[in-house]
């Protein structure tokens, strides 16, 4: 490329750099409204596929007698989606759950049944594998009659399922993990740690070991975490991860890389509920001392993601008007917001906005809000979905993180004046000459380039 040429497309970086605004926590997407629907889309769920198509499930109970379970899929990270389908109808479901891997979408419903004598809730398993565009026949995984929480999650080859069971004759709730190795076919029941102590649990699989938190709704048992790495036949004694917690600590979450168990929950320690954080090193033996995320105040509802770009935390900030929930029916209103670890938790970003509705707290009851946030990821970045109330309805909303910072020459997190001016000092070389920089060749072809060029201008203010 002769001078002038080249002096133009600097020019022209220049003047990008003058009118583009930096980008709070640049990896963000703008939100979008997923369903725009009059009847409301509580109790969703959200999970990608290896080939980042997403699902989303959620039940219409507007007949509780025929609860149709709606189902919906996007291929191009949520941008687009196929209009709602009924999987399953004519039953009363009483609760469900999807997951997705590389072989099929796995899900489970829990069927409601009731008699002069009692009620009862039967667990059953599907699965499809064209897209969800057809499922099998639910079989019935176990023999227990009243399931209350489920969930399901998948590792190559493996299908496991949690599932509780609240015993009428005992009054006690137990627990049990469903284990399947022939793609659902058949199932293994195994009693899943002391009964009593297991609540609200949350799971991750990595290296063949699974990893369980848990911890009491409003009770005083704490958040423990324990890890089985047989597949459930046998489970490590749990360990307190909480430090000085009191009773009300609850709704733990678990993510779990190459360096460490992360764990994060929500307490009352400060006399409102807070979202914390907890790290092991040694395999969960020992814990970190636990770190309050949320800056703003009042937040519930954490999850937590792990990739390779590091660990994600999203929650929901509630506000009544001294900043509690004006009641607990009420509570599903408020802000989603963020906080991203590049080191294993060691450190924190500052806190971004996810939702973005207009409603600053305290706000008036009914109004806008979002609750119930979700995490599920892409093979680069990841999205949460929440649902939100702001046009009167629930309604789910996404919002994409596109993963690291195209452009970032310098490795410093953000791309900004360093980032073009190393880009630009190595612009026009190829491998061999004195200034290329591998760093600042984006496509890895060898030149320092305009599509190198083009990859960081579209990223300026990407993480300033």
């Amino acid at each position: 490329m002769n001078r002038r040429i080249f002096t133009t497309f600097v020019l022209m970086a220049m003047s990008t750099l003058l009118i583009t605004d930096a980008a709070a926590a640049g990896v963000w997407e703008d939100e979008f409204p997923i369903t725009q629907d009059p009847l409301p889309q509580y109790r969703s769920y959200i999970t990608t596929a290896p080939d980042d198509t997403g699902y989303v499930l959620w039940p219409d109970w507007t007949d509780w007698e025929d609860t149709k379970v709606m189902l919906m899929r996007s291929t191009d990270k949520g941008h687009t989606w196929t209009a709602p389908w009924i999987t399953f109808e004519g039953l009363p479901y009483d609760n469900m759950d999807i997951c997705a891997d590389a072989d099929a979408v796995h899900l489970l419903l829990v069927e409601f049944y009731e008699d002069e004598e009692a009620e009862y809730k039967w667990l059953y398993y599907a699965k499809s594998v064209d897209g969800g565009e057809t499922f099998t026949d639910p079989v019935q995984v176990g023999e227990r009659e009243n399931i209350e929480a489920i969930e399901v999650f998948t590792a190559p080859g493996m299908i496991y399922i949690y599932a509780q069971n609240y015993d009428h004759e005992y009054e006690q709730e137990y627990n049990y993990l469903y284990v399947s190795s022939d793609g659902g076919d058949t199932w293994t029941e195994k009693p899943l740690l002391p009964p009593a102590s297991i609540v609200n649990p949350d799971f991750a699989i990595h290296d063949d070991t699974i990893h369980i938190v848990f911890g009491g709704f409003w009770a005083e048992t704490g958040i423990n975490y324990s890890q089985s790495t047989d597949d459930g036949d046998t489970w490590t004694p749990p360990v307190l991860v909480c430090d000085g917690a009191p009773p009300y600590a609850q709704l733990p979450q678990v993510a779990v890389d190459d360096n460490a168990i992360h764990v994060s929950w929500e307490d009352t320690r400060s006399d409102h509920l807070n979202i914390m954080y907890s790290r092991s090193t040694d395999g969960g033996l020992t814990w970190s001392t636990n770190l309050q995320l949320n800056d703003t105040f009042y937040g519930a509802r954490v999850k937590l993601l792990a990739d390779e770009d590091g660990l994600h935390a999203v929650w929901c900030q509630y506000h009544g008007d001294d900043g509690w929930p004006s009641s607990w029916g009420t509570s599903d209103y408020g802000i989603i917001w963020y906080k991203l670890s590049s080191d294993c938790g060691l450190t924190w970003s500052d806190e971004f906005r996810v939702s973005q509705n207009e409603a600053i707290p305290p706000i008036s009851l009914p109004d806008l809000g979002a609750n119930y946030v979700k995490l599920a990821e892409y093979g680069t970045g990841f999205c949460a979905m929440w649902q939100d109330k702001r046009d009167g309805n629930v309604d789910l909303y996404l919002r994409n993180n596109r993963g690291p910072c195209g452009g970032d020459v310098d490795g410093d997190g953000d791309t900004d004046l360093s980032d073009l001016g190393a880009l630009l000092a190595a612009y026009g070389t190829s491998v061999g000459h004195p200034r290329y920089n591998p760093s600042a060749d984006f496509d890895n072809d060898g030149d320092g380039d305009l599509s190198d060029l083009a990859t960081l201008l579209a990223d300026y203010g990407c993480g300033t």
